[in-house]
């Protein structure tokens, strides 16, 4: 086939979401269980728009940490992960034995998550971080307008001066709550679990 081809600004490498909102998003094969820097174990979500203006965008780090310290950390553990298993499709009765199971079982499948624009308490740094997950929208993803300059001048004092990161939005995927401190993978990044374990 000779060369020859229509451009698409749509269609370029290092998509990214440039606006909060909420989106409809398949859970990518890049997504780990790991342990935190505390010592707990953290699942680490990346996920993909695959609908509307942001088709293709990636929102990263997404951290999923297990706290059972405590009654009240166990049940709020519990419901965080069991709001995502719901979210994506898993009926009430399914058993995960353990975290790179239940993190196995998710890639994949498609959820709805919100995102809001926050800044890094470690690197000054502003990316989109998930507030919420729910079933996928059959009205499709919806942005909200907000971008990371508008968030960052509305939340920036007179006197202080937002992080300049334009160049990377624009160029590269978008993270969402790096932790720098987050700690090593576990398994060294490989979740050895057959499909025949996988519960849904």
């Amino acid at each position: 086939m000779a060369f020859g081809f229509t451009t698409d600004e749509n269609n370029v490498f290092g998509q990214s979401v440039q606006e909060s909102g909420t989106y409809n998003v398949k859970i990518l094969d890049s997504s780990e269980a790991k342990t935190s820097s505390t010592g707990s174990e953290m699942a680490v979500f990346d996920y993909e728009v695959i609908d509307g203006e942001y088709q293709g965008g990636k929102v990263r780090y997404d951290n999923m940490v297990w706290k059972d310290g405590t009654a009240e950390e166990a049940e709020r553990s519990t419901k965080n992960f069991n709001n995502m298993a719901i979210a994506a499709g898993a009926k009430s009765g399914v058993q995960f034995s353990s975290l790179a199971q239940y993190v196995k079982s998710m890639i994949g499948k498609t959820i709805n998550i919100k995102v809001e624009w926050q800044t890094s308490d470690y690197t000054g740094k502003t990316n989109l971080t998930v507030r919420a997950k729910t079933h996928i929208d059959s009205d499709g993803s919806k942005p909200d307008g907000i971008t990371r300059d508008m968030f960052e001048a509305k939340n920036s004092s007179p006197n202080a001066q937002a992080p300049s990161s334009n160049a990377f939005a624009s160029k590269q995927p978008e993270q969402t709550g790096f932790n720098p401190f987050a700690g090593q993978s576990a398994n060294n990044g490989e979740i050895d679990i057959s499909a025949d374990d996988l519960p849904f």
